[in-house]
């Protein structure tokens, strides 16, 4: 066999073999590293969808509190009950209860049993309405007599008879039912001690009933009533999970119940249907799941201990007619099925049990591919989730096709490229060969050539003499001396390679750090007062919130109890990440002295925040903590006052500036540990009042580089004080920029400001 031919043959093979093994590591390297990126980002949307959820629920918590330890709840709870118990005696129409009965009887032929054979129920119309006189009186007027539809049963405030049930009614329940609007519950029940649902907003079946002895003993709104009369304190609230409710026509409910005290007795149960839709909202992310990187197949669900699904499957959202063929081909019973159709939800319907929720369920968090509730191979990043007893599951996953899209792709372009190389090699490998063989011809020549140092001759190996002998020589001598050149070709080679790999990772790591960063700003920005209760308690107000940073150290944070509403604006130590951390302790040891340790003057609740900060951090010597302003406002008489640490507010009145007083101290370690003040405002209506952190002040700018200071910036608030607050907002923002120029931001800014 010729050289050439040898020469083909071997360049083709080691072309073939560089190729075949450089494309199969880039294809599985890409693979895995995609594979990893897919379940973290799967763990970011579980974590953020499971803090939402929890939070969720401490609201709607919250919430039952707080109207249940409302006087206006326990003189409803009153009325409605000497109402409820005495309607029979006011009512002495003769022959009222008769009539009742016949109304009920009519609309359960006219208006229920149709409905129920709509929905597919099985059920003996007449055996889920009570027998008893007073159940059977209410329901006529306010359910069967009741001119509204099916599900406008509550828009009726008055019934056309005088008794004190009807006066209760017109009383509480526009108010009730507006509360029940504003927060989208699904209901709103007031049960008294013995078990009677003496009130509700929507007026089902389950109005006027026992939950001792009437139809529904055995339902959860039953379970929820019995273990909320025996929580014994009224600070806490009892759960119960989704199932089947024949009063929303087996829709599947959830019930929250909290007891309602008297002068320290319990006088009855307030109970909140919850509200599915919010909790779809949430999971479903508002039906926008490729916002948060969920692509075309991904999701996250909340499965129960029975397995079953908690908010709505994305696949009946979006295609419901392809999810009805799945739900048949895994096989779900046919009854299932119509119940999902009938219902138009998989709640408490859908069955999940795959490997993940079963883990899940035993108390395991993971990260596992595996065949989802379709059959489908996915991703699934999922952990145990309890909230108040339940212990759910939360599970966020994506198709194994959509994750790794990106791979199958390199892995065609890899297969097309190595086509187009092997046709380009086969021509260079003979194109090459030929080169080389050819210059043997004129060994003469060429080896004057060589003598000359020229590596580039060409030697002619087709000489049968001795001057073949000697080609043979000199281009053993020149294929040598082509190795080295070729092996240093190679290592340059590799070494680019080593280069390119290091600066992937370096990118790589970048993005994981700029991701991390924006994650932590998602949980810090939870954190922060939202504009719509800014909006309730302070309805005529700015905000300038401008962070160094992705994450803040200035932060702003509101809550409230019953009497007062109180607001942060605060300048932790340090700004960025180490300023977050710093932002997130302080917000949370707020927190922890107004709504657990139920301190109430602002000074006190400075003191408090104080000591937690010193005893957690400053052990070291280390002086962390914040400066800042706490304002707090009356809720009734809209009078203010505060305590401030460094950070003074001013007032804005009549077109002067009055600064108000502060204590120059830290809320952490300082040189003095004095007790904080508390300060009154003195303010008018129209007054301004003007909070801030030093960030602004302290920017540097301007024609000459120098810092803004205070002045300025009081003089800038004194010439715009005419305008509404939210140009106020746009002139400082624009006054600000216009000032910084070029510089760089020096630190977190945070202002507000109050009109009175």
């Amino acid at each position: 066999m010729k050289i050439a031919v040898k020469l083909t043959i071997t360049f083709f093979i080691v072309a073939i073999t560089a190729m075949l093994v450089t494309g199969a590591i880039s294809y599985y390297n890409a693979r895995a590293t995609l594979k990893e990126e897919s379940f973290n980002k799967l763990i970011a949307v579980r974590e953020m969808k499971a803090s939402q959820l929890t939070a969720y629920f401490s609201q709607i918590r919250d919430q039952l509190i707080a109207l249940a330890e409302d006087p206006f709840i326990a003189e409803a709870m009153n009325e409605f009950k000497k109402g409820y118990y005495n309607i029979t005696e006011e009512i002495k129409k003769p022959g009222q209860l008769t009539a009742s009965a016949t109304h009920i009887n009519e609309y359960i032929d006219s208006a229920f049993t149709p409905y129920l054979d709509q929905k597919g129920i099985s059920v003996n119309p007449k055996s889920v309405f009570s027998r008893k006189p007073n159940t059977i009186i209410l329901q006529d007027f306010y359910l069967a007599s009741n001119p509204n539809e099916l599900g406008k049963k509550h828009l009726m405030d008055t019934i056309p008879v005088k008794c004190t049930y009807n006066s209760a009614h017109i009383k509480y329940h526009p108010v009730i039912r507006s509360f029940l609007e504003r927060f989208g519950y699904y209901d709103i029940f007031l049960i008294d001690v013995n078990g009677a649902v003496i009130y509700s907003v929507y007026k089902e079946t389950d109005f006027a009933s026992s939950l001792t002895d009437g139809p529904f003993v055995n339902t959860n709104l039953a379970l929820c009533y019995k273990k909320a009369l025996h929580i014994g304190n009224k600070n806490e609230a009892a759960l119960v999970d989704f199932s089947e409710y024949l009063p929303s026509y087996n829709a599947h409910a959830s019930f929250m119940g909290t007891p309602i005290y008297e002068k320290g007795k319990i006088i009855g149960v307030l109970v909140f249907q919850m509200p599915i839709d919010n909790i779809n909202k949430i999971m479903t992310n508002d039906k926008e799941w490729e916002k948060v990187g969920l692509g075309k197949t991904g999701e996250t669900y909340i499965v129960g201990e029975n397995y079953t699904l908690r908010n709505q499957s994305r696949f009946l959202i979006e295609d419901s007619s392809n999810y009805f063929k799945m739900l048949k081909s895994i096989g779900t019973p046919r009854a299932t099925i119509s119940k999902i159709r009938t219902f138009n939800s998989s709640v408490g319907l859908q069955e999940v049990k795959t490997i993940g929720t079963d883990d899940a369920l035993k108390g395991h968090s993971n990260n596992l591919l595996f065949k989802d509730y379709r059959g489908v191979p996915v991703l699934s990043a999922f952990k145990p989730l309890s909230i108040f007893g339940m212990n759910w599951v939360i599970m966020s996953e994506i198709d194994e096709d959509e994750a790794f899209s990106s791979t199958e792709t390199l892995k065609m372009t890899i297969i097309k490229a190595f086509f187009v190389m092997l046709i380009l090699m086969l021509i260079a490998s003979v194109i090459v060969s030929r080169q080389i063989t050819k210059p043997l011809k004129e060994l003469k020549h060429d080896a004057v050539e060589l003598s000359k140092g020229n590596l580039d001759v060409k030697i002619n190996i087709n000489r049968s003499d001795e001057i073949g002998s000697l080609a043979d020589s000199f281009r053993m001598m020149q294929a040598s001396l082509s190795d080295l050149i070729h092996g240093l070709e190679d290592k340059v080679k590799e070494r680019t390679k080593e280069v390119q790999s290091q600066n992937q990772i370096i990118l790589h790591k970048q993005k994981e750090h700029i991701d991390s960063l924006n994650y932590a700003k998602r949980i810090q920005d939870t954190l922060l007062a939202t504009d719509k209760f800014l909006n309730k308690y302070l309805p005529d107000h700015f905000l300038l919130f401008k962070p160094k940073d992705i994450v803040s150290g200035d932060f702003y944070w509101a809550t409230k109890n019953e009497k007062y509403f109180y607001i942060a604006i605060c300048d932790s130590t340090g700004h960025g990440v180490p300023g977050a951390f710093m932002s997130l302790l302080n917000m949370a040891f707020l927190n922890e002295a107004i709504n657990m340790r139920h301190i109430e003057e602002p000074h006190e609740i400075m003191n408090f925040v104080r000591e937690r900060l010193i005893a957690n951090l400053s052990k070291d010597g280390r002086q962390d903590g914040m400066d800042g302003v706490l304002l707090r406002k009356n809720i009734k008489t809209g009078e203010y006052d505060y305590s401030a640490a460094h950070n003074a507010p001013v007032i804005i009145s009549s077109n002067e500036i009055i600064e108000c007083a502060a204590d120059k101290m830290p809320i952490g370690k300082g040189v003095t540990d004095k007790a904080f003040t508390l300060h009154e405002l003195q303010v008018k209506k129209g007054d301004v009042i003007v909070i801030y952190t030093d960030g602004y002040a302290d920017q540097f700018g301007g024609p000459k580089g120098k810092k803004l200071m205070y002045k300025p910036l009081k003089e800038k608030l004194k010439l715009i004080s005419e305008l509404p607050l939210g140009d106020q907002k746009e002139k400082l923002d624009s006054f600000f920029e216009e000032w910084r120029g070029d510089q760089e931001q020096v630190d977190d800014i945070c202002m507000l400001g109050v009109k009175v």
